[in-house]
């Protein structure tokens, strides 16, 4: 079932509080499309019978340089900020650390911009924290050896792609299968077209 408030929540966040990181729109605020309001809504809206969001798997699919990163960033921070579970875990995923610290770097500079969740926030060594739901964010490169143990609320794949055979479906399926111990977690895709 659709549930209004609860789309309307995740709009409203991410145009309140999620800022462009970088280009001619710094530091405003992002205002979201039709289509991505309609997106947004979809993610946050529909609830399964026990409430809790009924789409898992996401698929953003956008050509180059339309603002999948800042998309996915914003997504990131509903998540990171608006879900009650306590103890959540962002992942970013791409096969080198550099290509998956672009989201999670756009996802900081966001935070960084915004008072009320910056003074909430910590950015640490290797991840971003905030202590009062004992919830973080780290980019992650594939890894064969540590693969396995991870717990995410939410996973962001990056680069989709250019993930290579073997090395990049285990990966991705190592990260789909560990969302499973979490109500509602979210796997967002974001290939280049």
């Amino acid at each position: 079932r659709f549930n209004q408030k609860k789309a309307n929540m995740a709009v409203r966040f991410i145009q309140t509080f999620c800022r462009h990181h970088e280009g001619a729109l710094a530091p405003g605020r992002i205002k979201l499309e039709l289509w991505q309001k309609a997106f947004i809504s979809v993610i946050f809206g529909i609830l399964d019978d026990d409430g809790y969001r009924q789409f898992r798997e996401i698929l953003l699919l956008e050509g180059r340089k339309n603002g999948k990163t800042l998309i996915a960033a914003a997504i990131n921070a509903c998540v990171l900020y608006m879900d009650p579970d306590y103890g959540k875990r962002l992942y970013f995923v791409a096969p080198k650390l550099a290509q998956a610290r672009l989201c999670y770097e756009a996802l900081y500079q966001m935070i960084q911009k915004e008072p009320e969740l910056s003074e909430i926030t910590k950015k640490r060594r290797t991840d971003i924290y905030i202590a009062e739901t004992n919830s973080s964010a780290e980019p992650l490169a594939f890894s064969e050896k540590t693969s396995d143990g991870f717990n995410p609320s939410a996973v962001t794949c990056d680069e989709l792609g250019a993930w290579s055979g073997e090395q990049g479906l285990k990966q991705y399926e190592v990260m789909k299968s560990a969302l499973g111990a979490r109500r509602q977690p979210m796997l967002v895709n974001i290939p280049t077209a």
